[in-house]
């Protein structure tokens, strides 16, 4: 179990060390001591403890001495975590039984492996917990949860009505039947990746807070399903409070330490042993409002009322209409015609046709058939010339409307623009990288991203990065990343402070800074400063 309440502390160990390799695997976390203290006296599968010192309500050393006098609970081995280096902690930890210490400045692979290798030798001899971990992989082996909600996801009840019987019986026996509710989660990110393991880690760790039994299961990397029941509440008021403020939780640390946007829906609360597909269903209904609401939204069942217009056929002959309507003014030289009739098309969608996210884009593809038209009456393939190159498939990767709409819209104006403005000598790909290349040497140590430089030049961000890529040999990110650490090197020859650079380089704190550092060079910055001769300057950054 990890215990900071440094929530961007305890995501770190989760992505720096393979702990399969080790053959440990984290099953709990905490923010402080007070919580760690409820979670280890209902567990006893946990034999390591890395805890920080420094903590609201209940400190490590806190927590060590309240472990310590609580004759019935298990004693897992502490290993202490601090940024501090003041000798009287030190001592303090191992008077109160901690195994090893930590300096948080000196987390690398490398040390934090070296500890956790001897702790595993401890507990060898130790004879660790095998009775626990008997109980665990037992239960663990009876009900796998991804493969549970699989089923419940695909399965065909009618036809398989004592299948569907059997998968709910296992939840049930993991759940239980009171209170039951399911959670679709809806999930963005701008970066390259998301994290699986990292995002169904944060959301266990708050489910564990707040004690509700839960499964979770991930779908793919933007869909998350969660399964809960709440059977210490029987006030349906009290129960969507606790929900609600949990799933609050779980959308403030991914938005803050995983640049995660996220759409909840939520399910009824009922009780019973059959109806767990019904709630599924019914949150993954609920989350698909998203399209239409946009993220950072919770949807619960009172929301659907808002959503249920169907569309008519005059809609759909409007739509069509006004849609070929702005293929014809896309060839006529007056910009402002296109667009304010694209603005009214974009309001009546928006006004009238709020139905199944599906039909929308069905809607909007044959308005992507119409432009193609006007393409093929000019010999031009989408590929020629925009980064367009397979738009219906493109436009499935929208998780929004607004977003479907903004993403259409400059593919219009691409079109505009190469019929009446650009040339291949004014624009040409070279040009852009260059002027992309010069407005990133100008900001790269602000808060940059790709649809700044993209806005910049004039181009879209997948038109650029694909520029990027053929002309400078790699994508955008590693180019600034490289050029934020090249400055790095020359800061850290200069004997700037690790934690004053970082903000100097564009990175919002010191430790994901070592981190890209070290991924980069295959050094951290502090070895990396040593080997210059710096190492008594590092001395003095140990804070």
């Amino acid at each position: 179990m990890i215990v900071d309440d440094e929530p961007i502390v305890r995501l770190t160990m989760h992505q720096l060390i393979v702990w399969k390799e080790l053959d440990m695997e984290i099953v709990a976390e905490a923010a402080d001591g007070v919580e760690a203290l409820a979670i280890l006296q209902v567990r006893n599968d946990i034999d390591i403890l890395l805890v920080d010192i420094q903590m609201p309500r209940m400190n490590g050393i806190e927590l060590l001495g309240a472990i310590q006098s609580i004759d019935s609970m298990k004693k897992p081995i502490p290993i202490i975590l601090s940024a501090y280096c003041d000798f009287r902690y030190v001592r303090e930890a191992f008077i109160l039984g901690a195994f090893d210490y930590i300096v948080k400045v000196d987390m690398d692979e490398g040390s934090i492996l070296s500890v956790l290798q001897k702790a595993r030798q401890q507990l060898k001899k130790l004879g660790a917990s095998n009775v626990s971990q008997v109980i665990y992989e037992v239960k663990e082996e009876k009900v796998d949860p991804d493969k549970v909600i699989t089923g419940l996801l695909t399965l065909d009840i009618q036809s398989n009505v004592m299948e569907y019987s059997r998968i709910v019986s296992e939840v049930c026996d993991w759940l239980g039947e009171i209170n039951q509710v399911a959670v679709a989660l809806s999930l963005y990110s701008p970066a390259e990746m998301i994290s699986k393991t990292a995002i169904k880690q944060t959301i266990r760790t708050e489910m564990d807070s707040a004690f509700l039994k839960h499964i979770v299961h991930c779908e793919d990397a933007n869909e998350i399903v969660i399964l809960l029941t709440v059977p210490q509440l029987r006030s349906e008021t009290a129960i969507r409070k606790l929900i609600h403020t949990t799933l609050s939780l779980i959308k403030t640390r991914l938005e803050q330490y995983m640049n995660v946007r996220v759409a909840m829906g939520i399910s009824d609360t009922v009780d019973g042993s059959m109806h767990w597909q019904k709630l599924i269903n019914q949150a993954r209904s609920l989350v698909s409002l998203s399209f239409f609401e946009g993220y950072d939204k919770f949807f619960y069942p009172e929301s659907k009322i808002k959503s249920c217009l169907e569309i008519s056929a005059d809609l759909r002959i409007t739509l069509k209409a006004r849609g070929i309507e702005i293929v014809r003014l896309l060839e006529l030289e007056n910009a402002p015609l296109w667009e304010l009739e694209f603005d009214q098309y974009v309001k009546l969608l928006k006004e009238k046709a709020r139905f199944d996210v599906h039909e929308i884009r069905l809607i909007l593809t044959d308005f992507l058939w119409e432009l193609s038209s006007l393409l093929y009456t000019r010999e031009v393939q989408w590929g020629g010339v925009f980064d367009h190159s397979h738009p219906f498939e493109q436009i499935k990767e929208f998780h929004t409307l607004e977003d479907t709409l903004q993403w259409i819209k400059q593919v219009c104006s691409d079109i505009y623009r190469y019929i009446h403005e650009l040339s291949p000598k004014v624009n040409s790909p070279y040009s852009i990288v260059e002027k992309a290349k010069e407005f990133i040497h100008q900001h790269y140590c602000e808060d940059l991203s790709l649809g700044m430089v993209s806005q910049w030049v004039g181009v879209s961000e997948n038109y650029l990065s694909r520029l990027f890529m053929k002309n400078v040999g790699e994508s955008f990110i590693q180019y600034v990343t490289n050029l934020r650490i090249e400055e790095s090197k020359r800061l850290l020859k200069k004997g700037y402070k690790i934690m004053d650079l970082s903000e100097k380089i564009g990175y919002m704190n010191s430790e994901h800074f070592s981190r890209v550092f070290k991924k980069v060079t295959g050094v951290s910055p502090r070895a990396y400063r040593e080997s210059l001769g710096l190492g008594a300057v590092m001395n003095a950054d140990q804070g």
